[in-house]
Parts: C-alpha cells; sequence; structure tokens
C-alpha cells in the first residue's frame, strides 16, 4: 500500500472513530420509549393536608400502576410555594422530577416583585392543569358568626380589624383575603402559612379570625361563611356563593405539575397522557368533585393558556393591593 493511502487509511479510522462516539453520546429517541427507567418525584410545593396534597397522592398512586414506576410524594414547602418552584427550576430535565404547583408561585409572585430567580414561562415545563378549587373564606368558631353579613357586623363591633389568615406570599388565597377585606371594609392583618391545614389549625385555636384557603377537605372544621364559585359546590349545597353574600368577586385557585425546563416532549406527552386518563374516569372527577375541585386536565398547551389568562385578569387588581417592587 501507497504512503497516501496510508495517510488517507488513519484519517478515515480517525474520523470514524469520532463519527462513533458522537452517535454513542448523541440523546436517543429511544429514551423517552424507556422512560421511566425509575422512580419518579412530584415535589408539592404547599404543606400536605389539604386538596392539593390529596389530588397529587391520588395521582401519584395511579401513576405507580400505569407507568410501572414508584411515584413519590415529597414536600418542597416554604416562601409561598417558592421553595418548590425553586427546586424544580434547578432540577435535572431527566423526567424523573416535577413539580405541583399553583396559580399563586407560577402567575402572581412574578407580578408582585421582580429578582425571584426564576422565569415562569422559560424556566418550566407545562405538563398538565389537574384542576381548580374555589376559595373558601373560613372563620373561626370563636367569632359566633354564620354568614358574610354577620362577619361584617362582627368586625364594625371590633375597630373593623381582623387576622385574615391566607396559604402564602402571592397564592390565591392572599388576593382573595385581601380583596374581600377591601370590600368589606375591613382593615384585615394578613398572615401568611404554609398551606391550608394550618390556617384550619389556626382559625380552631382562635390565633387568627377568617381564612382565605382553596376549598379542602378540612375546611369543614370549621363555619365555611361563603365560596367564591361563580355557583355552588356541590358538596356544600348549603353554603352561598360570595354574590349571593353581596360581595360581587370569584377566586379559585388552580394546580397543576410542571418539569424544568428541557424535558424531552415525547416524555411529557406520555406523563401528560397518563394523568389525563386518569383524570378523565367518572370516579376520578367524582370523588375530586365531592372535596371540590373541578377536574380539568388536557394538553399541557391548557395550562400554558391558563397562566396567560389569570395573568391578564389578576395583573390589575394586585398591583392595586400590592406596593411595586
Amino acid at each position: 500500500m501507497c504512503l497516501g493511502s496510508i495517510f488517507k487509511s488513519a484519517a478515515f479510522a480517525r474520523v470514524a472513530a469520532v463519527a462513533a462516539a458522537l452517535i454513542a453520546c448523541a440523546p436517543r429517541p429511544a429514551a423517552a420509549q424507556e422512560w421511566p427507567a425509575r422512580p419518579i418525584t412530584l415535589l408539592l410545593s404547599f404543606a400536605g393536608g389539604g386538596i392539593m396534597d390529596l389530588a397529587t397522592r391520588s395521582i401519584a398512586h395511579d401513576l405507580t400502576e400505569a407507568l410501572g414506576q414508584t411515584v413519590v410524594v415529597e414536600a418542597k414547602t416554604g416562601a409561598g410555594g417558592i421553595i418548590g418552584v425553586m427546586a424544580i427550576k434547578n432540577a435535572a430535565p431527566d423526567g424523573y422530577t416535577f413539580l405541583v404547583s399553583a396559580v399563586g408561585p407560577m402567575v402572581f409572585r412574578p407580578l408582585m416583585e421582580t429578582g425571584l430567580g426564576f422565569d415562569a414561562t422559560r424556566d418550566f415545563t407545562p405538563v398538565i392543569i389537574i384542576g381548580d378549587t374555589t376559595n373558601a373564606i373560613l372563620a373561626s368558631p370563636k367569632l359566633g358568626v354564620s354568614s358574610v353579613k354577620e362577619l361584617s357586623a362582627y368586625a364594625a363591633k371590633h375597630q373593623n380589624r381582623l387576622n385574615i389568615g391566607h396559604p402564602g406570599v402571592g397564592t390565591m388565597g392572599q388576593f382573595c383575603g385581601a380583596l374581600l377585606a377591601q370590600k368589606l371594609g375591613i382593615d384585615g392583618n394578613l398572615v401568611a402559612y404554609r398551606g391550608a391545614a394550618p390556617i384550619v389549625t389556626d382559625l380552631l385555636g382562635g390565633q387568627i379570625d377568617i381564612g382565605a384557603p382553596a376549598y379542602g377537605p378540612d375546611s369543614s372544621a370549621v363555619k365555611v361563611l361563603a365560596v367564591s364559585s361563580s355557583e355552588r359546590l356541590d358538596s356544600m349545597p348549603d353554603v352561598p356563593t360570595l354574590k349571593e353574600s353581596g360581595i360581587d368577586m370569584e377566586c379559585s385557585t388552580w394546580m397543576a405539575i410542571y418539569g424544568p425546563a428541557g424535558v424531552p416532549g415525547p416524555i411529557v406527552a406520555k406523563l401528560n397522557a397518563a394523568i389525563a386518563a386518569y383524570l378523565r374516569k367518572p370516579e376520578t372527577r367524582k370523588a375530586f368533585s365531592n372535596v371540590g375541585l373541578r377536574v380539568l386536565g388536557g394538553p399541557p398547551e391548557r395550562l400554558r393558556d391558563r397562566a396567560i389568562a389569570d395573568t391578564k385578569v389578576w395583573a390589575p387588581i394586585i398591583r392595586s393591593l400590592t406596593p411595586a417592587k
């Protein structure tokens, strides 16, 4: 073999070796088909005991069977859900860690302040909107009130100052409580919690006067004065809406599942399909309805569109209720 042919053969061998290495390292479409190959974690951004906790664990149980891998629920609470948001932002986009969050952290907080460390539209992959639930106006039994009208009268006798519990800074509960106080002429002291369950505990103990969390299974432990949905809940037909109580306002908290930015599309599609199938089951819809959760589901685009719509509706209200930062 001539010298030129030897050089050409050697060069070809080197190029072939490099090409083989690149092919071996390149992402394989089959990886999505193999997913999941190990347990999946759902990070819960608010404290357990509320409707988000109930829905998340129910979904995790079904996914464990549907996907053939254990789906673990892990609490990652604090800062009005932002601790969980930052945890998922920094997670690997490999399809094994997802976040269950709500309208507050994903829509409201970016409207309230800059410098949060994330961009809600750029840093996350929408998976599915689970559903929404009305915010309920809860009262401590120690107040002895049974309606919004009686609450207003009670406040008037106590210098219009009430302690109002909500599930965290930037949540729908915070703005629902603040807007209610504004409409009732109450000088409310807003108290932040890590979810709905601690609010109920402090209402029972009399540490706070009223609360405005998303309605959940534990809400019935205290007096439910009204719900902020457009219609009464099937599970509480005797509880009036705020509009029926003379207060023209509606509030609902949606919950949804997000991944970090960059989760492969086929994995998102497979997870969305599995959860959507569970949410379509009549028994699922009935069970969730019984605790006040309206099932939504649908493709990832439905979650994206809901977040955009809520931004438009609530941006002016939030700016009027909170100082600029």
